[in-house]
């Protein structure tokens, strides 16, 4: 189904590494909360959140949902505190309605695997925090960043904190509204994974051939409007490769994202489908129902915007099927040096078909990881996931060995994991990204 697209992006940011790009002020800078500049202490976070409160849509509630009434009295504390005391909420929607006492009130649910599970509060409550089965803390949210879902996503929007979490297994979960003093309201959903009611899988057609992008469905400020980028052939040259070597790099690429988005999630959810396609051996499909696409080629100034990897939307439950993103080459292709360029693991021992492949290939999985649900993961600990941000051990994310050189033996496969969420983005808990990979790209169910 089409559904239009809010001006929000989520980047694989590099901005700060050294670049010619970086020069250029002309560029646009995108949403610096879902980036990671060179020097965070410059991005004035708490103006960002601001700005993307105020682009949410106001406040979304299902008028239609049973209201549950709090049953701990008012002003008094300890009757639903903890998990163990979480009072139930039935059915798939509610509205709750509670008071707090400067305390934590907990209410529970019944999930199944794939549920695409959110929250928003109201009135006197500003912390909402999420936990699966075993008490583990899977999103805790203080904000509002529900401009970044597509403008088509059910899940509702505004109030003083949205949480989102796709549930991993069947069960109770909880959820903990915090922080204040007074009457609050919140407003629950559980909602199937869109494509298990549609018999078209989901598409994904990598565009090779340059193309022509309307820049305006990306958060850049300023807009860089309407760009052209350059084909990815355009760049074999600055990685020692020739025109001949194209179709093995595509291959390769291809294989890389197929193995991190459809072999692996298919151990997590069987009924997972993903079909990707690309421009040198497929006609451009994109356009038609249930087809994105990433663009992978052009450089930051023919786009307009000093980045690596920008997608529309994170889209928890992957409500929008026809999205774009951009995976762009001036970064990765830029002599040797700084850690994002691909040139900086390659030496005569080096397969670079084999590496380069898997390098960009990663990127393009992280960008479609966005907008088939999943947020950015901590890119400074010990845990590689797909889903780390930029910026900092890019060469664990691409995949580098111990031998710290890239296209030899000992090279690493960054896969999706469960990996804390990125810090500066103002998340506490753990993200899941092969289960909301898993369920976003759910298959038709005949019978769900």
């Amino acid at each position: 189904m089409r559904v239009t697209r809010i001006l929000a992006a989520v980047v694989l940011g590099l901005a700060g590494l050294a670049t010619p790009a970086t020069a250029n002020a002309a560029l646009g800078n995108p949403n610096p909360y879902l980036s990671w500049p060179g020097d965070a202490s410059q991005v004035d976070y708490a103006a960002w959140r601001q700005r993307m409160a105020a682009e949410s849509r106001q406040s979304t509630v299902d008028r239609s949902a049973p209201v549950v009434h709090e049953t701990e009295p008012p002003d008094v504390t300890g009757g639903n505190d903890t998990l163990a005391q979480a009072e139930p909420v039935p059915g798939r929607s509610a509205r709750i309605v509670g008071r707090l006492s400067s305390d934590v009130d907990v209410y529970r649910f019944d999930l199944r695997a794939g549920d695409v599970f959110s929250a928003q509060v109201t009135g006197a409550g500003h912390q909402l925090t999420i936990f699966d089965p075993a008490g583990v803390q899977m999103q805790g949210s203080a904000q509002d960043f529900t401009s970044l879902y597509p403008e088509g996503s059910p899940l509702p929007r505004g109030g003083n904190a949205v949480a989102d979490h796709v549930a991993a297994v069947d069960g109770t979960h909880y959820l903990a509204v915090a922080d204040g003093a007074g009457d609050y309201e919140v407003n629950v959903q559980a909602l199937r994974p869109p494509l298990e009611h549609e018999p078209l899988p989901q598409t994904v057609f990598l565009d090779f051939d340059g193309a022509t992008v309307d820049m305006s469905k990306f958060e850049i400020d300023p807009n860089p409007g309407v760009r052209t980028l350059s084909p990815f052939s355009t760049f074999l040259g600055q990685w020692g490769l020739s025109a001949a070597d194209e179709r093995a790099v595509v291959r390769q690429i291809v294989r890389t994202v197929r193995e991190n988005l459809a072999e692996d999630v298919a151990a997590v959810n069987p009924r997972a489908r993903l079909v990707i396609l690309d421009s040198l051996h497929h006609p451009d499909l994109f356009g038609r129902p249930n087809v994105s696409r990433v663009v992978v080629g052009g450089t930051t100034e023919e786009a307009g915007v000093t980045t690596v990897g920008i997608a529309e939307s994170i889209d928890p439950g992957n409500f929008a099927q026809e999205e774009t993103a951009l995976v762009l080459q001036d970064f990765l292709s830029q002599p040797a040096g700084p850690a994002v360029s691909i040139n900086t693991y390659l030496t005569p021992a080096s397969d670079r078909i084999a590496f380069i492949g898997r390098a960009i290939g990663n990127v393009v999985a992280h960008e479609i990881g966005h907008y088939v649900g999943s947020w950015h993961t901590d890119n400074t600990n010990t845990t590689t996931n797909l889903m780390d941000a930029g910026g900092a051990n890019i060469a664990n994310f691409f995949g580098v060995g111990p031998d710290g050189v890239g296209g030899t033996a000992d090279d690493t496969d960054t896969d999706l994991t469960v990996d804390v969420f990125r810090p500066l983005e103002g998340f506490t808990g753990l993200e899941d990204s092969l289960n909301r990979t898993a369920f976003g790209l759910s298959g038709f169910r005949r019978h769900a």
